[in-house]
């Protein structure tokens, strides 16, 4: 299971970013703008890694449901319908995790951008 930290998205360095855009400071705003997109790669990596891992176990839960579901009688130990159900609450905390972080990244990617296109428009003309 991939750890969840590895795919959060920090929104700490918008603050400055757009700071630096009113100031038309285009060093800020340039390296602001590649490590986001470095951080959105790893982002990209991290996130389809971890979709890929949630894909898999689910499919491993509907097999053992489907065992389950064949069996007389579950053996000793084995499988049990409460047992399997922790294990699909959490195949769906994981989701919901991936998702919270999927929509900060859109968000921080939209942030980005707008203060991108601003700094374009504001300060092109500025020779900046």
């Amino acid at each position: 299971m991939l750890l969840l930290a590895s795919i959060t998205v920090d929104g700490s360095d918008l603050a400055p970013l757009s700071q630096a855009v009113v100031a038309c400071d285009r060093a800020v705003v340039s390296k602001a703008v590649a490590d986001d997109s470095a951080r959105h790669s790893r982002f990209l990596l991290d996130g389809f890694a971890e979709q890929q891992a949630i894909v898999a176990a689910r499919a491993d839960l509907a097999e053992r449901r489907r065992k389950l579901r064949e069996a007389v009688k579950a053996e000793k130990g084995g499988d049990t319908d409460a047992a399997l159900a922790l294990v699909q609450h959490g195949i769906e905390d994981r989701q919901q995790a991936l998702d919270d972080a999927r929509t900060l990244d859109r968000l921080k990617l939209e942030a980005v951008g707008y203060y991108r296109g601003l700094y374009i428009g504001r300060c092109s003309a500025k020779g900046a």
